[in-house]
């Protein structure tokens, strides 16, 4: 009989297979042959059933938690052997996150919370004892698991660079993250002879700091509203309003702030980096009219080509270089074979040349302005490996209700801030698409 360590390191052989045969299909720039099919579908049902026995497992060490006395304990439920632990406080006391965004809230921080979103800091002394485990800073709260889910749930959705760059969760104010270069050479080499230094130099290191940029929203939301929120309906409530405002908000200026940022009070977007950035792959025509088949060509292939057969290789442009790119074709025997490739998968983005394809309202558009460099056009995409593109954030969202300041005008006010950071982290892994110079 198998035990919960064995279901779990099963499952996850299960899952790291299914993840290389994806993998394997998108660097063929197909669909997975029907044997391959047949084996993925197969893993999945497997995976299914063990993740289904597992929650069984979760759901009965949570029983087996409680004390007699009804105190709370939380459960480590990692890869190796259950093991239970004992909170350090009682039920009336939210328990705060053992890591990043995983806030596991109880019923009464639950209620505290939402009587804070009423009332304000006017709570009764018990919801107070609750929120205080929940203290980001000087009058914020950190929101529980359901705003900070809703809130990542929505930015995935808007936000390009979220789908593809890697998210950090950052432990200080900042982060350095080490780059390493020249540190091994490696040669054919006979026996008995003498391993040879082809380097000529020692190990070299280079360092890229994640400190991040405060992002704050203000939303003013009527008494009446307030007041009547759960009377409109199952579903709705004020949790849920200012929620999907925030988040509307936190998506355009994050999307804005990671590729055209100007490094003032915001991060520097990795499309304005005005020196030591990536190099400029091609350059559009006079006019910025038309981008031609040969250019994506020229283009794709400016990227070395270890990271152009990266599994997180993408292509990020404006909408208006993303029509042109549409248009382009190689004509053969009369015929236009157009590079466009539309996904035929819901939830997979297009491709270009068998590499995946964004667009953001934000990339701007092949303008013949300088952006940063001395003279020519301005960028209008880029093409990289995304693994090493690094969005650092620093905590949960903090959230603040003001209720006296628009008092005037018988409004609530909310406050909620988040700090991130955008990194490249490895220029050689990017290069850039330029417009043409006026």
């Amino acid at each position: 009989m198998k035990g919960y360590k064995e279901l779990r390191e099963g499952n996850d052989a299960r899952y790291r297979a299914m993840q290389n045969m994806i993998e394997a299909a998108n660097a063929k720039g197909g669909d997975m042959s029907a044997e391959d099919t047949a084996k993925f579908d197969a893993l999945s049902a497997e995976y299914r059933n063990v993740q289904t026995q597992i929650e069984r497992n979760h759901s009965l060490m949570g029983l087996a938690a409680k004390d007699k006395d009804g105190t709370a304990a939380w459960v480590d439920t990692g890869p190796d052997a259950p093991e239970m632990r004992r909170a350090p406080a009682a039920t009336e006391t939210a328990q705060r996150a053992p890591r990043f965004g995983d806030f596991r809230c109880n019923a009464d921080f639950e209620r505290a919370y939402d009587a804070y979103l009423k009332r304000g800091e006017l709570v009764g002394p018990a919801e107070q004892r609750a929120l205080a485990e929940a203290t980001a800073g000087l009058g914020d709260i950190v929101a529980p698991t359901e705003f900070h889910n809703r809130m990542a749930e929505l930015l995935q959705k808007v936000v390009t660079l979220r789908k593809i760059a890697q998210v950090m969760p950052l432990g200080s104010w900042k982060r350095d993250i080490v780059i390493e270069s020249n540190v091994a050479a490696v040669n054919w080499t006979g026996e008995g002879s003498a391993i040879s230094d082809s380097l000529n130099t020692a190990s070299t290191y280079t360092n890229v700091v994640l400190q991040p940029w405060k992002l704050a929203g203000l939303a003013k939301v009527s008494r009446e509203l307030v007041d009547d929120a759960p009377a409109r309906g199952p579903g709705f409530s004020i949790e849920n309003v200012i929620t999907n405002s925030f988040a509307k908000g936190f998506a355009q200026k994050e999307e804005q702030g990671f590729l055209v940022g100007t490094g003032s009070s915001q991060p520097t977007g990795i499309l304005t980096y005005a020196s030591n950035g990536p190099s400029v792959g091609q350059q559009l025509s006079a006019g910025n009219s038309a981008v031609t088949a040969k250019q994506v060509i020229d283009w794709v292939y400016s990227l070395p080509r270890e990271y152009r057969q990266h599994p997180s290789c993408a292509m990020l442009v404006s909408d208006t270089v993303l029509g042109y790119i549409r248009s382009a074709a190689a004509t053969a025997s009369g015929t236009a074979q157009y590079f466009w490739q539309p996904s035929g998968v819901l939830g997979e983005p297009d491709r270009i040349l068998g590499i995946p394809v964004y667009a953001s309202a934000y990339v701007p558009a092949p303008a013949t302005t300088s952006q940063g460099f001395a003279s020519g056009g301005g960028i209008c995409g880029i093409i990289g490996a995304f693994d090493y593109c690094v969005i650092g954030e620093r905590s949960g969202y903090g959230l603040r209700v003001l209720n006296e300041l628009f008092a005037a005008s018988d409004q609530v006010g909310y406050v909620a801030t988040n700090r991130v950071d955008v990194k490249l982290t490895n220029m050689t892994a990017f290069t850039y698409l330029r417009g043409a110079a006026s």
